[in-house]
């Protein structure tokens, strides 16, 4: 895949001509490592931040689903992480550990039929810029042109911390989808045409979400 222009697609938010969105390299690796740090490290703790080996094997098990977005100085702003899966296995109940092999992208088949977001993050000077509308779009070509039928993610849902004590997190999702609550990832997921299918409880330790993420899907 080569390197494409963000503003080259007229139906995105445009953005400088000189940034680029292609796949990670492996002298991506170390700004991809200050990349989580900024963005997982001060939340989540240290362990939420990939170390370089499991980078690397992101490269040799998938390396054409490994997408960084880099402004014009070559600078690492936003990244994502994705592998191919059977769409059974993407729809039913699961948690992140379970369906990433911890991460490791081990469970990549390049037989399944559902392409599987792992993780997506843009440097917080840099967010409200549309880096992640130009990712997933990168991302949704990707997997159609690899006869995905699927995109699968476990969406985070960081705005039920505010809710919590008043909503089990099944009423918060039906509210989000309504669009009676606007929650600052997954009201943005749905959205671009992501589709609700419930609740994967504890999905990944994140205290907003407490623990919880929203199964999505998107027909492609």
């Amino acid at each position: 895949m080569a390197p494409v222009s963000l503003s080259a697609t007229s139906l995105l938010r445009p953005i400088p001509e000189d940034w680029v969105i292609r796949p990670r390299r492996p002298e991506d690796i170390p700004g991809v490592i200050a990349l989580m740090k900024r963005v997982y490290a001060e939340p989540h703790g240290p362990e939420a931040v990939w170390p370089q080996e499991t980078l690397m094997r992101h490269l040799e098990v998938f390396p054409e689903g490994q997408l960084s977005v880099l402004d014009g100085q070559g600078r690492l702003i936003a990244d994502s992480t994705a592998m191919v899966v059977r769409s059974g296995k993407a729809l039913e109940p699961h948690r992140w550990s379970e369906i990433t092999a911890r991460g490791t992208l081990a469970s990549h088949d390049p037989q399944g039929d559902a392409f599987y977001g792992v993780d997506l993050a843009v440097d917080p000077e840099f967010q409200g810029m549309g880096l992640a509308h130009h990712l997933y779009a990168a991302r949704i070509a990707l997997a159609m042109s690899l006869g995905c039928r699927l995109f699968v993610a476990g969406a985070r849902m960081p705005g039920y911390h505010l809710a919590s004590d008043l909503l089990p997190p099944q009423s918060y999702l039906a509210l989000v989808e309504r669009g009676l609550i606007y929650d600052p990832t997954l009201s943005k997921q749905l959205r671009l045409g992501f589709r609700l299918r419930g609740l994967l409880p504890g999905y990944v330790s994140d205290p907003e979400s407490a623990d919880n993420a929203a199964l999505i899907s998107m027909e492609l």
